[in-house]
């Protein structure tokens, strides 16, 4: 069975990010689902975003799972298109302020961890824009 989610990884790999899009009313959601969340339709297709919002709420964490650095920050991206999509900052928390503009981006997954199907697919993080 195909990943529902393969459209937005292979998108990540070719450098563009896409969302969904719900075609019955017009609102764009993520994480990818076959059914709107707003009306409910299952009128739905992907839409390349340019990746750009705003950092929405972040926050860091002290302990994290073996594999990943002590202190990894995460935060709610406001995209530009509509949705909001929760992501690793690739900042440090002290350099960050909500509001700051940023962007989604491919970025290498450099943990050491069994991905599954989604070996040799990048990642994502925001990046914050100068």
């Amino acid at each position: 069975m195909e990943p529902y989610t393969r459209p937005f990884w292979e998108s990540l790999r070719d450098g563009t990010v896409l969302i969904h899009a719900c075609e019955s009313c017009d609102e764009r959601f993520f994480p990818p689902s076959p059914i709107c969340p707003h009306c409910h339709s299952t009128d739905v297709d992907w839409a390349e975003t340019t990746g750009r919002g705003t950092l929405y709420s972040f926050t860091r964490t002290h302990a994290t799972a073996t594999a990943f650095d002590d202190e990894l920050v995460i935060g709610l991206v406001e995209l530009a298109d509509g949705p909001k999509l929760l992501a690793p900052i690739d900042a440090s928390y002290d350099a960050l302020e909500i509001g700051d503009d940023v962007r989604i981006e491919a970025a290498e997954y450099d943990v050491e961890h069994d991905r599954g199907w989604l070996e040799g697919y990048p990642f994502f993080a925001a990046r914050p824009l100068d």
